[in-house]
């Protein structure tokens, strides 16, 4: 509403620029921090038939869980994970996936190629796996998976890629 009599349209203008001059870094300050992007690729696929399963989790609960799950029920379908993808593996041997806007914090990234398609990485009787997989930073466990504070990275206001490099374990067919 503009006034248009005497010096009203000054005070008007004047409380407006004010008002402005109040609202303006209010509104900055509550804006998030700047989303970035985490670009993962997974290498040494060996074959192109299956599927690359590709979670990403962003606390050590959500990615414990997946790791338990990854056996049986798989973890695409975990609803405690913070995002997942299912690319075709393919003759180039290697996958990658673009997740993005992200929020800065700590974040892990466990790949399997699910070579017979059936969303689950297969173990053998020893529970040791017989299809190829990885994490993020390359962590490797004790007989077992690396806990989440070895996988995690952290992600600040800027683009990162990593790259993760499949282990396979030899005679555990």
């Amino acid at each position: 509403m503009i006034m248009l009599r005497g010096n009203k349209e000054q005070s008007w203008v004047g409380t407006r620029s004010l008002r402005l001059a109040a609202v303006v870094p209010l509104a900055l300050a509550s804006l998030p921090a700047a989303a970035s992007e985490l670009r993962v690729t997974i290498e040494g696929i060996r074959s192109s038939n299956g599927t690359v399963l590709i979670g990403l989790y962003d606390s050590p609960a959500s990615f414990a869980r997946a790791v338990e799950a990854s056996a049986s029920e798989g973890f695409l379908v975990d609803p405690q994970r913070f995002a997942a993808v299912a690319l075709r593996a393919n003759a180039a041997m290697r996958s990658a996936v673009v997740f993005s806007n992200l929020d800065p914090g700590r974040y892990a990234v466990i790949a399997f190629h699910d070579e017979n398609g059936n969303t689950k990485l297969d173990k053998n009787f020893m529970g040791v796996p017989t299809e190829p997989y990885g994490f993020s930073n390359n962590a490797r466990g004790f007989l077992g998976p690396p806990p989440f504070d070895d996988a995690a990275m952290e992600l600040k206001d800027s683009d990162k890629a990593i790259r993760i490099a499949l282990v396979y374990h030899k005679g555990a067919e």
